[in-house]
């Protein structure tokens, strides 16, 4: 371990999960788990018997799920975490308001978040759920080991409190410690916890634009879903003219066909702007974003609309050197595996499809 920490990178949805179950079956003191999708099918109950064992061998066990994107988590689940003595908590309950508008925000309101922290100081965060329909993904998820969670830790702290859990139940996770003030990995690693916060550029989406901005050579971005704004597309046009080469790497059919739509209406927009798209055969969940080589990104950030305005992410960005490395030669495995899109035959799809497309792209903002 250098630099305070190591790292692993994972490329599927299996590989993930195995690594995850293996590090809750060794927790001696906490697991702390906030995730978007989490479902009791097949591999979610395996999890939950994790959970409910370390729990009742007195290990604090904490988990989070978001309210609309956990819908499926059964009552029955429920009971069993809650007699084993795990504190399960929904964040932004779906359940409707005497005031409308404070529903409906509510409901755009989402934990998207995908942060897996045991005993502190193994933390995994990326894009991978907990259902057994996303086992044949690929996605992107990476454990970091080292005395490197406090970002993490504060900000499940936060979303424990938002989804009702009692303060002084987490009073301590909000407060850095003395020693955690200047950590040597700090230089090289740095966690984005985004939460909505009205500003008129999101932290998250900031990030995106600083890293164009600052690109010289090259970009890759990966996304599974596709909604760019003026802002990003000018940024790219910015980052042609500078002579940056950009790639962006989306899934051919990606899960969710209201986004496969939306996403098409940008394609010829985003390629006149300067950008090569590649379409993956294999559903990708990933998100990820490398800048010339020096700088990455991994998390649960979608280049949506929700995702920087309504919905809680986290990620982590990179300059140490091996990290780098090994994710540039994912995005070259990406790229000896995608097909790059063909514009001018894109253009020649029918008008039924354009229909489509023109009607998904007036959901845009919801999505």
């Amino acid at each position: 371990m250098s630099d305070g920490f190591n790292y692993q990178f994972y490329k599927t949805t299996s590989e993930a999960w195995d690594a995850m179950y293996q590090a809750i079956v060794v927790a001696k003191k906490s697991i702390f788990w906030e995730i978007y999708i989490f479902v009791d099918d097949t591999i979610g109950k395996k999890f939950i018997d994790a959970l409910v064992a370390k729990a009742k061998a007195g290990v604090e066990v904490k988990l989070i799920i978001d309210a609309m994107g956990s819908s499926e988590f059964s009552a029955s689940a429920e009971k069993i975490c809650a007699e084993a003595g795990i504190e399960l908590l929904k964040f932004s309950p779906t359940s409707p308001s005497f005031r409308l508008s404070n529903w409906v925000g509510r409901l755009m309101r989402r934990n998207h978040r995908k942060v897996l922290i045991v005993d502190e100081e193994v933390v995994f965060l990326g894009g991978v759920n907990v259902k057994a329909e996303f086992m044949a993904w690929d996605d992107l998820y990476v454990k970091l080991t080292g005395k490197l969670a406090r970002p993490l830790l504060r900000g499940f702290a936060k979303s424990y409190i938002s989804s009702g859990g009692k303060r002084r139940n987490v009073r301590r996770l909000l407060h850095p410690k003395l020693e955690e003030l200047i950590p040597l990995w700090r230089e090289k690693l740095h966690f984005i916890v985004h939460s909505p916060t009205g500003a008129v550029t999101p932290s998250s989406k900031r990030f995106f634009l600083k890293a164009l901005a600052m690109a010289k050579e090259t970009v890759n971005l990966l996304t599974p879903y596709y909604v760019p704004d003026r802002k990003f597309l000018k940024a790219l046009e910015l980052a042609k003219k500078r002579g940056v080469k950009v790639n962006i790497f989306l899934p051919l059919r990606p899960d969710v066909r209201l986004m496969e739509l939306i996403s098409r209406t940008y394609f010829e927009l985003t390629t006149r702007a300067g950008a090569d798209i590649y379409l993956l055969q294999n559903m990708h969940h990933g998100k990820a974003l490398m800048v010339d080589k020096k700088l990455g990104m991994v998390g649960s950030i979608n280049l949506t609309p929700r995702s920087f305005t309504h919905q809680e992410e986290s990620a982590v960005s990179f300059t140490d050197g091996r990290m780098v490395d090994e994710l540039n030669v994912l995005f070259n495995d990406l790229r000896s595996k995608a097909e790059l899109l063909n514009i001018e035959k894109f253009r020649q799809r029918n008008w039924l499809h354009r229909l489509r497309e023109w009607i998904a792209k007036k959901l845009e903002y919801f999505v």
